[in-house]
């Protein structure tokens, strides 16, 4: 329990420090509540749409975008980055168009996102799985591409005489570290995207919140907004490296 608070006590002080400096900003520029709200009226509004269940709908709308092209992102990448970092021609055929794909922004596909699937689900999810699928499968290329030759000798001398039984006993345990952290950078960079594509064009989602705070000049809702994706980015975040500490090892 000590340790669990220990981890804690760095996002307090952060917390506590950026709450000095806001008071700090209002007192000495004094600007409007529709530029900078005191972070009183700020958690006002968070209480009321916490209390009214609108805060839990959007970030319920928003989850369930990031989890599901999360899972497509993860599915696809996994295997075509245990294929291209096992097999020299996959790679060569298909590291070209991943090295021009990989460097172009989610934010740039928002756009041909809304052409090709309207203003739907299916265009929010497309632009979450664009943003978590390139750190997925580099990371997984990455951790297969590290195992030590000797492993898989080692491997074939103990009894791993075909490329299944290699791969399950070998390869796959080996490259876990890596696929794991490229997953906790996808569910990370999914997270970014999808407030980016709810900005555009939805009607829901921690993203929309913003939006329409923006729209009726309400900062604090913005706000709001902001400081959940925050916190739910940070729970994420420990709720990955603890999954890590738990199945691999290696992790961070």
């Amino acid at each position: 329990m000590t340790k669990l608070l220990t981890r804690f006590v760095p996002f307090i002080v952060a917390a506590i420090a950026i709450v000095t400096a806001w008071w700090a900003v209002i007192v000495v520029f004094k600007p409007h509540d529709s530029l900078l709200p005191p972070p009183i009226n700020v958690a006002k509004e968070f209480w009321e749409l916490l209390q009214s269940g609108v805060l839990f709908t959007h970030i319920g709308a928003s989850l369930g975008r990031v989890c599901s092209a999360w899972a497509i992102a993860a599915l696809v990448a996994i295997p075509l980055g245990i294929a291209m970092g096992r097999i020299p021609i996959v790679e060569r055929l298909l590291d070209p168009l991943v090295e021009l794909i990989r460097p172009i922004s989610p934010l740039a596909w928002i756009p041909l996102a809304i052409l090709w699937f309207g203003i739907g689900e299916s265009g929010k999810i497309f632009v979450v799985f664009i943003g978590a699928f390139f750190p997925s499968l580099v990371s997984t290329i990455a951790g297969v591409k590290r195992i030590d030759p000797v492993m898989i000798q080692a491997g074939q001398v103990l009894g791993c005489a075909d490329r299944s039984s290699l791969f399950r006993k070998v390869v796959l345990p080996a490259a876990l570290p890596s696929i794991l952290t490229g997953l906790r950078i996808s569910f990370g960079t999914g997270w970014a995207a999808i407030i980016a594509a709810e900005l555009v064009a939805a009607r829901s989602g921690l993203g929309y919140l913003i939006s329409n705070g923006m729209e009726i000049l309400r900062a604090d809702r913005v706000l709001v907004g902001m400081i959940v994706i925050g916190i739910l980015g940070v729970c994420f975040d420990i709720f990955f490296r603890f999954v890590q500490r738990r199945i691999s090892w290696g992790a961070v």
